[in-house]
C-alpha cells in the first residue's frame, strides 16, 4: 500500500462536478504483466480513496494505463513523434449528467412518476456507459411524452411525431431531432445498435429539452393561467346611443370636369 501521510491531489469530484483539491485517505498501486514466448504486455492500475475539501465527499478514483493501448503525440523538443499510453481515469459514484439532479427533473416527479423513473433509469444507464439500453430508454421516454401530450398511444412514433409538430407544439427542427432520437432506440432495440458516448449525447440533450419545455414548463403555465383573473365585461351598448353619422362619399374632380360643372351652373 502507498504512502498516503497529508498526501493530497486534484480529482473530479463527483459531487462538486469540477476538478477538485482531494486528501487522500487511502492509496493502492497494482501494477501487472502478462507475458508467453513471443509477446507479453504490462500496465498499472492506481486504487485511491479521496476525499473533497471543499463538499467533503468521498469517492473512489481509479486511474489504469497498458501497452496494449497507445497513442503518439509529437515533441516539438525532439522534433520527433513520441510513444505514449494514455491514462484512463474513472471515479465512483460518477458525477451527475445534465438533468438527473436539475430542479426541472425534480419537479417532474410530482408530474408524472412513470416519466421521471424512466428518465432516471437512462441518466443511471449513461453514466454507466450502457448507452445501449440508454438509447431504448430514450425512445420510451419519448413515447410516454407522447402520452402526455395526449397522442393516440396506438399510433407509430413517426406519426406521433407529425401529430404534435401540425399541432404547433414543436417546429422542423425539433421534429427532426426527436426523429433521430426514435430511430435510434428502434436500432438499439431491434439490431443490437449501441450509440457511442459522443452520438448518445446530443440524443439525451434533445429529448431533456422537449420533456422540460412541454411537460414541466407547460404544466407550469397551465398552473398560472388557472390564476389569471378574466377579462373585464365591456358594457353593453345604450339603447339610446345616436345612430352614427354616415358620411357620402367625397369624389375627386379633374380640372375640365370642375370646369364645365362651373359652366352648368352658371347658365342655370
Amino acid at each position: 500500500m502507498t504512502d498516503v501521510t497529508l498526501q493530497r491531489m486534484k480529482a473530479h469530484c463527483p459531487s462538486c462536478n469540477k476538478e477538485t483539491n482531494c486528501d487522500v485517505a487511502g492509496a493502492v498501486d497494482q501494477p501487472w504483466e502478462v507475458a508467453d514466448e513471443e509477446n507479453s504486455s504490462s500496465g498499472k492500475i492506481d486504487h485511491k480513496l479521496l476525499q473533497c475539501l471543499g463538499c467533503e465527499t468521498v469517492f473512489y478514483h481509479r486511474s489504469s494505463w497498458d501497452t496494449e493501448d497507445w497513442d503518439f503525440y509529437y515533441d516539438r523538443r525532439k522534433e520527433e513523434e513520441v510513444m505514449i499510453y494514455p491514462t484512463r481515469t474513472e471515479t465512483y459514484p460518477v458525477p451527475q449528467v445534465r438533468g438527473q439532479g436539475a430542479k426541472w427533473f425534480e419537479e417532474l416527479w410530482w408530474i408524472d412518476q412513470p416519466l421521471y423513473t424512466i428518465l432516471r433509469e437512462v441518466y443511471q444507464a449513461s453514466e454507466g456507459n450502457s448507452f445501449f439500453l440508454a438509447a431504448v430508454g430514450l425512445r420510451t421516454a419519448l413515447d410516454r411524452t407522447m402520452e402526455l401530450l395526449g397522442v393516440d398511444p396506438g399510433h407509430y412514433l413517426a406519426d406521433k411525431l407529425k401529430t404534435v409538430k401540425e399541432r404547433g407544439i414543436i417546429g422542423q427542427v425539433e421534429h427532426d431531432a426527436l426523429s433521430v432520437v426514435a430511430e435510434a432506440g428502434n436500432a438499439a432495440a431491434h439490431q443490437g445498435w449501441s450509440p457511442s458516448k459522443d452520438q448518445f449525447s446530443p440524443l439525451r440533450v434533445a429529448l431533456d429539452q422537449f420533456v422540460e419545455r412541454t411537460v414541466v414548463y407547460g404544466n407550469k403555465a397551465m398552473v398560472v393561467k388557472g390564476n389569471i383573473p378574466p377579462k373585464h365585461k365591456r358594457p353593453k351598448k345604450a339603447n339610446n346611443a345616436p345612430d352614427q353619422i354616415k358620411s357620402e362619399p367625397v369624389v375627386l374632380l379633374s380640372k375640365g370636369e370642375e370646369a364645365q360643372n362651373g359652366q352648368a351652373a352658371g347658365a342655370a
